[in-house]
């Protein structure tokens, strides 16, 4: 997990309540930080999985497989 993914999670902290926010909303926010697509990859799946982030639209309660 990188640099993205801990503002991310400082902002969850800050709000004690799971964000809502879209997928695209959710990559183009780690994608500004981080330094590999390998690491936005990474990143989203895991805010995702780990319910840090609760996904609106299309992907709505859906998990991330990577790999």
């Amino acid at each position: 997990m990188g640099e993205a993914a801990r503002k991310l999670e400082g902002i969850q902290l800050q709000h004690q309540e799971r964000r809502q926010i879209t997928l695209l909303e959710l990559v183009a926010a780690v994608a500004d930080s981080a330094r590999t697509e390998d690491e936005v990859i990474a990143t989203v799946a895991h805010m995702i999985n780990s319910k840090q982030i609760e996904l609106v639209g299309n992907f709505c309660g859906r998990d991330v497989r990577v790999g």
